[in-house]
């Protein structure tokens, strides 16, 4: 069984983030599973390096994402970007000092930061981008139902008779 595994109530509903996260599980399991299968400290360091670059790349396209959809939140969820991604490159850094270093707190952070970082910050963008297609459709459908009002008073309006 995989230490992290990937639930549909993760989904941010935008399939390149949602395919970045999954892709962020695989690397915390191989990481987990290099540990736990005994890998030299030059791997696990490989694996947690490969860690930290694709999450800084991750930030970025959801911070674009977010950016390009005017996201309230933005500056904020960039401001836990930056958190997250320094305790990484520490954890890097301290797994390149000492390898003893890694223990199951290791893995427990890797997994909870993940997750909550998800279900808590990542899904309120996901929810604010549901509310702003919700106010689109109701903006247009008002749109439309106001054009067809006019053009069936416009059919039904008597000619001016001109004297």
């Amino acid at each position: 069984m995989a230490f992290l595994s990937w639930r549909d109530q993760y989904r941010v509903g935008l399939e390149r983030i949602d395919r970045e996260h999954r892709y962020l599980f695989d690397l915390i399991n191989r990481f987990h599973d290099g540990h736990r299968g005994g890998a030299e400290p030059r791997e696990l360091q490989r694996m947690l390096n490969d860690l930290v670059q694709y999450s800084e790349e991750h930030f970025r396209h959801e911070e674009e994402t977010m950016l390009e959809n005017e996201y309230p939140g933005l500056s904020a969820h960039c401001g836990m970007h930056e958190e997250l991604y320094l305790a990484l490159f520490r954890l890097s850094e301290e797994l390149a000092a000492d390898s003893s270093s890694i223990t199951m707190d290791t893995h427990s952070f890797l997994r909870n930061w993940l997750v909550s970082h998800i279900l808590t910050h990542d899904l309120q963008f996901a929810d604010y981008l549901a509310t702003r297609a919700e106010q689109a459709t109701r903006d247009q459908n008002a749109s439309d139902a106001a054009k067809a009002k006019g053009g069936d008073e416009a059919k039904g309006a008597a000619p001016h008779d001109e004297a």
